[in-house]
């Protein structure tokens, strides 16, 4: 079952994906990038940079919604992770069922605003997040387990 659904753009990476880990029980993270998919060099980085234990599975968009529909994400505690809201937001449109995304962290750049602790949103961003909710996904941001979470309308109404 997918146990967490987190948008981060440093996708695996130390202590705040070992909390959620440990927070979760999660025993598979199931990275969703097009562009990631397609370089094993990057995906046997990031295998590395995965604790023990963890299976690891890196899928384009389309391969994401394939993998639901035969029922591959029932079978562990799965960390579903985007490195982008575009990126979510595509793999969604294309058929991905989902109930709920923690935003966990989105870059910097122009335009980009901090709304929650170190997460920053942008216009397009912001726009794409709120189609999802009116599909009927909850989004919510938050950096680690003992920080505390904030709603997308809370985090828009900062831009």
């Amino acid at each position: 079952m997918i146990a967490l659904t987190r948008v981060d753009f440093r996708l695996i990476h130390g202590q705040v994906i070992t909390r959620w880990l440990k927070q979760c029980d999660i025993n598979e993270i199931v990275t969703v990038d097009t562009a990631l998919s397609k370089d094993t060099f990057m995906q046997d980085v990031f295998k590395m940079a995965a604790p023990k234990g963890v299976r690891i599975r890196v899928l384009s968009s389309d391969q994401a919604v394939e993998v639901q529909q035969k029922g591959e994400l029932e079978k562990n505690r799965v960390l579903l992770l985007f490195k982008s809201v575009k990126e979510l937001s595509e793999t969604v449109n294309k058929g991905l069922a989902l109930k709920e995304v923690q935003i966990g962290g989105l870059g910097g750049g122009p335009g980009r605003k901090a709304v929650n602790n170190a997460i920053t949103l942008d216009r397009t961003d912001a726009d794409l997040l709120l189609e999802l909710e009116k599909q009927g996904i909850a989004i919510y941001f938050q950096t680690t387990p003992d920080y505390p979470s904030e709603t997308l309308k809370n985090a828009v109404a900062k831009l």
